[in-house]
């Protein structure tokens, strides 16, 4: 039987899976400095948006009014939200990783985690740790796998570790965001594997 997810659910993932059109036009139109400065720029602006929504009263008004169905509860108080965190996780990938690994980890994030999360909360059963479950697990690898296999610079049993890294990242995460530990740690074991590589070749 498949569980019904709530509205503000979904909306909350339609903006995870849209946020993926980040690394695709990072990957096709923009070099990695050009691209620190405008992620770098739109997380600073996103910040700063926040701020004023926390410290304004007014701006707090709007916020729940345009966004409260699909806010959590504690997003509503001098909390940022997930988006802030997914931009920041976006900008320190890619200011810190090679362009492949930056555009495979936030791909990562922003197709795998939500898929994750839908399939979890509507066929999921077998509970695993943290109340997540092995259906949501298997589908933020599998479809991680498939997001990236045009990724051909990364070597596929590398993007199959760093894929399950994620997952293992959003199984187990609790006070620090997903969002950006998911890149941060798959970008990493991924860089890492790919260097070790690079030494045994030599």
């Amino acid at each position: 039987m498949i569980k019904p997810v709530k509205e503000g659910e979904l909306g909350r993932k339609a903006i995870h899976y849209l946020s993926s059109l980040v690394p695709i036009i990072y990957q096709l139109f923009f070099n990695k400095h050009d691209a620190t400065i405008i992620i770098g720029l739109l997380f600073l602006g996103i910040v700063v948006a926040e701020i004023l929504r926390m410290r304004i009263p007014a701006l707090r008004w709007l916020y729940r009014k345009l966004f409260g169905w699909m806010i959590r509860p504690h997003e509503f108080g001098n909390h940022f939200t997930g988006a802030t965190y997914v931009f920041m996780g976006a900008f320190l990938a890619i200011f810190l990783f090679p362009k492949d690994i930056a555009v495979t980890s936030l791909l990562f994030l922003m197709l795998g985690d939500p898929t994750a999360c839908l399939v979890g909360l509507s066929i999921g059963r077998l509970k695993i740790y943290n109340n997540k479950t092995l259906e949501g697990a298997i589908a933020f690898i599998s479809i991680s796998i498939l997001a990236t296999v045009w990724v051909s610079s990364i070597p596929f049993w590398i993007k199959i570790i760093g894929a399950v890294i994620a997952c293992l990242v959003e199984i187990v995460h609790r006070k620090i965001d997903d969002n950006l530990l998911i890149p941060l740690f798959s970008g990493t074991t991924m860089l890492f594997l790919i260097e070790v590589c690079n030494v045994i070749n030599k």
